[in-house]
């Protein structure tokens, strides 16, 4: 049976007030992409730019030179997948990286700043962040 809609014609500034209240301390349920809010500032940063790999020769582990290279990235991952769009696309067998976990911290780069633990949005935040992640390591 199909829901029937309200009628808030009727209603006064009072009554609509209390109604949107006990809206908003009901549970959040859902997902939300808003993705001006959650674009880091570090990503809105290299937008247009393409992030450059250094390699630093003296970590290399070579055991043989006719088997295929592996490849350990340290830093952003949203950087090394940046890059790795560029000059690895679909040539990738397994990525594995390590994204912060909505940890609500407060002393680091990401923008962590709109996370508040009692936020109804948290998860749906994190995984707009994760999202974009998830997006540059498909196309590899």
């Amino acid at each position: 049976m199909a829901k029937k809609k309200k009628d808030f014609s009727n209603w006064d500034k009072d009554e609509l007030i209390e109604y949107i209240q006990k809206l908003e301390k009901r549970k959040k349920y859902g997902l939300v992409w808003d993705e001006e809010k959650t674009k880091e500032k570090f990503e809105k940063d290299v937008e247009g730019k393409l992030p450059v790999l250094k390699e630093v020769s003296e970590k290399s582990i070579i055991h043989d030179t006719e088997k295929p290279t592996h490849i350990l990235i340290e830093g952003d991952n949203y950087h090394a997948l940046s890059v790795l769009n560029y000059t690895h696309e679909k040539a990738i067998d397994v990525i594995y990286i390590d994204p912060p976990y909505n940890t609500g911290a407060r002393d680091w780069k990401y923008n962590n700043k709109y996370v508040d633990e009692n936020d109804g949005y948290r998860h749906s935040k994190w995984l707009s962040f994760m999202r974009n992640r998830l997006e540059l390591a498909k196309n590899l």
